[in-house]
């Protein structure tokens, strides 16, 4: 048989007994997935993505230590821009910090991005706080802001006034100006300082 018919026939394999782990393992029936990944690595004991599973059956069979084995060896044979690199290194590092007994829980909260509370801000005056859980604060700021564009579309002094020669129009344009301003100032400056969303991280970051 030609060199390339029997690369091809090799790779139709691997797929298939693939598929069949996947399937097995979405039916709990963790024994039979195992094997089809062996197989599959005694084909090509390169494919990460036999690996990275196998490494996912370890751990709900308790053998966390293989877990990481497979989990580490599915990494390094992926390249580090493939998405297979990021899910085998995700799965690898809460394995290891498993291992060492540390939950989610444990892990301190994640910091606030500067960047993403400045484009909070620019959607919607109070959302950024909101987001970082400074409920109280982001709640006025949003109200505040709720009721400015209200009078704005609504009230006499908002749009309609810019027929009367708009004074009221341009110092309600002033107020929403400035809340704005105060929003984005702040909600900048508690991200800059350590502000926190206090949902606890899922243990996959590094």
């Amino acid at each position: 048989m030609p060199v390339g018919e029997d690369d091809e026939l090799r790779r139709e394999q691997i797929e298939k007994l693939l598929r069949e782990a996947y399937i097995y393992q979405m039916r709990n029936e963790l024994l039979q997935a195992e094997q089809r990944c062996r197989q599959v690595l005694e084909l090509d004991a390169s494919n990460a993505e036999a690996l990275e599973l196998l490494g996912d059956i370890q751990e709900r069979t308790g053998r966390l230590e293989e877990a990481v084995q497979s989990y580490r060896q599915a990494r390094d044979l992926s390249p580090v821009d493939s998405p297979r690199y990021a899910s085998a290194e995700r799965k690898y590092a809460a394995a290891v910090l498993k291992q060492q007994g540390i939950s989610a829980s444990d892990l301190p909260p994640e910091p606030a991005s500067p960047l993403m509370a400045i484009a909070a801000s620019l959607v919607f005056p109070g959302l950024a706080q909101w987001l970082m859980n400074d409920r109280t604060k982001g709640g006025v700021l949003m109200g505040i802001w709720l009721i400015l564009l209200l009078l704005m579309a609504f009230s006499p002094w908002g749009v309609q006034n810019i027929e009367r020669g708009g004074w009221a129009f341009l110092s309600l344009a002033a107020v929403m100006a400035s809340v704005y301003i105060v929003a984005l100032v702040d909600a900048y400056q508690v991200s800059r300082r350590g502000g926190v969303r206090r949902k606890p991280k899922s243990g996959w970051e590094v």
